[in-house]
């Protein structure tokens, strides 16, 4: 996994990124992409100094 949710306040949940595979710098969270069915979320991070993107699914899963 790459980016670990911690819950706020309002049901909401907060990703906090973890470094590049490449170059160790934080990944940002370029967007997140609803799937259907109870499919987990797919988040879509991007490090902004050497340009590596990575797609993880989300830990949450909705309910339908």
């Amino acid at each position: 996994m790459l980016a670990m949710e911690l819950p706020r306040g309002s049901g909401e949940y907060a990703t906090v990124p973890r470094p590049c595979p490449s170059c160790g710098r934080s990944m940002h969270l370029a967007r997140t992409t609803p799937q259907p069915g109870k499919l987990p979320d797919l988040s879509v991070f991007k490090c902004g100094e050497c340009g590596v993107w990575v797609n993880e699914a989300s830990d949450k899963r909705r309910a339908v």
